[in-house]
């Protein structure tokens, strides 16, 4: 009966690892300088990013807040860009109970994931852009970047949907990336190794993809 057991939180270990589908990732690219269209300055206090990540059992989700950068839009394209991830602001908005939030929090910030001490700003710097014709959830473009996270940088690409009106700028998208890929293997699950999986099922089994939600708002500077 215990290995029944066993093998069905196997098996639901690697369901609820299955639901979500990282984008494609690459080494770093030559960051874009084009600078031949309009420049926009990120608005720190209206622009914003939000983290969703499940485990075996249940998800956590929360925000991270955005420093500052800019964008430089031509023909409504995001031609080049950046902008910085203050992650000293990492927040949890699921957990009511303050110490438990407050204990998520901290973790996340340890070296078993953020290392924030070490390394309290991430970094996004787009390297290409393309439009995107008759997307079926209204996006626009398709931006690549280099994201920058502790000591690691990967170039991701996702849809985003830009919009322009008048002085201002809006860009929203979300992209699934896989954590391991910027050193965060805390509570990650061999499943070549079974030893590993019925430890982590009486542990915490967290999948390795995490969604990243983006909002800019820039003003034209």
């Amino acid at each position: 009966m215990k290995k029944v057991i066993l093998m069905l939180a196997v098996a639901s270990v690697f369901a609820s690892c299955s639901n979500q589908t990282a984008t494609d990732t690459s080494s770093a690219a030559e960051v874009s300088k084009d600078s031949t269209g309009t420049n926009y300055i990120v608005d720190s206090a209206a622009s914003l990013m939000t983290w969703e990540a499940t485990k075996k059992v249940g998800a956590h989700n929360g925000t991270i807040n955005v420093s500052g950068g800019n964008l430089n839009i031509k023909d409504g394209n995001i031609v080049s860009g950046a902008f910085t991830i203050n992650m000293n602001t990492i927040k949890n908005v699921d957990l009511t109970d303050s110490v438990y939030n407050g204990k998520l929090v901290g973790h996340l910030m340890s070296p078993d994931f953020f290392n924030v001490a070490a390394f309290p700003t991430g970094k996004f710097e787009v390297t290409a852009s393309e439009v995107l014709a008759n997307d079926a959830a209204g996006n626009t473009h398709k931006v690549s970047g280099n994201l920058t996270i502790k000591d690691s940088v990967h170039n991701i690409s996702f849809p985003v949907k830009v919009v322009v009106e008048g002085d201002n700028v809006t860009a929203t998208g979300s992209v699934v990336i896989d954590r391991m890929k910027w050193g965060m293997a805390y509570g990650h699950v061999d499943a070549t190794t079974p030893a590993t999986i019925a430890k982590k099922i009486g542990d915490s089994a967290i999948n390795d993809e995490v969604k990243i939600g983006i909002t800019l708002k820039a003003k034209k500077g």
